[in-house]
């Protein structure tokens, strides 16, 4: 069976790399500063070297070259987006400590492709980054309604096959919907979210929740703390009130992670993993790609 090796870099917990099961693609090493992170990553993937690092330090840079240049050929990541993200903006912003190391991570990174040299590689952020990037470094946006029940713009950069008819304005080609990955009741609403004004765009405000219809398609899945759960509510009709809040369970299943998934931390790390994640059926779509241009998969999709 031919395979070929990857290292995620800013892995977060996981999300690559369910994306990448049954596709021929062993990820060897993966980093990321967080450690709640770092423990759901090794958790669910044992075989793989897991690093708690920064990937800013040098020596942990030099290590990375050292270890795997020359050795795989695919490098996927996801810089961390709260820096970039409307929600952030709108709220407290982002002061310029947190920007200048921010944009230090994204650079190191960008070096750590230029060093490593491999075929391809796949970053995954929200819109913000674009400006970011150095110029002519090439991306593409993908909305996850595409391929999964869930709105969710990113912009993947790199270099990969793209995916056929890609693009923001992509008539979805999944058609699953919110309550097709719900779970059974029964079900909570928090004091917070009681009594707001129901509104159906994005309200990061603390007198407003989105109401999502579960006859939709998810809105983007945000990193659920008992700070911002008020946020999101789903909609229906059957319950009392008719609304109540999106549990982790859903929004994890929502992100595409299965079901035997196993996370580490606290409820607001857990909530914080999931929102940071890559959306996996979305991720699978370029991973599945890779894979058969690397001769792994056939064209048909069969292991080779």
């Amino acid at each position: 069976m031919k395979t070929i090796d990857a290292i995620d870099l800013c892995c977060g917990g996981g999300g690559w790399a369910v994306a990448a099961r049954g596709l021929g693609i062993n990820i060897v090493a993966a980093v990321d500063l967080w450690r709640p992170a770092c423990m759901t990553y090794q958790i669910n993937n044992p075989r793989t070297t897991v690093i708690n690092g920064d990937l800013r330090d040098a020596a942990l840079q030099r290590r990375v070259i050292d270890d795997y240049s020359g050795k795989v050929q695919l490098i996927l990541g996801g810089i961390p987006c709260e820096w970039l993200s409307i929600r952030r903006n709108v709220g407290n912003g982002v002061g310029d400590e947190e920007l200048e190391q921010q944009r230090a991570t994204l650079n190191s990174v960008l070096d750590l492709v230029a060093a490593i040299g491999p075929q391809w590689y796949c970053l995954e952020d929200v819109k913000g980054l674009a400006k970011e990037l150095p110029a002519g470094t090439p991306w593409i946006e993908i909305d996850a309604a595409a391929y999964s029940p869930q709105r969710r713009k990113r912009i993947y950069v790199g270099n990969f096959p793209r995916p056929t008819g890609v693009g923001p304005l992509l008539e979805p080609e999944s058609k699953e919907v919110l309550k097709d990955r719900l779970r059974a009741g029964p079900f909570r609403i928090g004091a917070r979210s009681h009594g707001r004004e129901f509104v159906t765009s994005n309200a990061f405000s603390p007198d407003k929740a989105y109401v999502a219809p579960v006859e939709g398609k998810s809105p983007t899945i945000c990193t659920l703390t008992s700070r911002h759960d008020p946020e999101f509510l789903v909609y229906d009709e059957r319950l009392p009130g008719g609304v109540r809040q999106l549990e982790w369970q859903e929004a994890a299943r929502l992100q595409g992670f299965p079901e035997d998934y196993m996370f580490f931390g606290s409820p607001t790390d857990v909530g914080t993993q999931i929102g940071r994640a890559v959306q996996i059926d979305t991720a699978r779509v370029i991973l599945s790609g890779i894979a058969k241009e690397a001769g792994c998969l056939s064209s048909d999709g069969v292991m080779q």
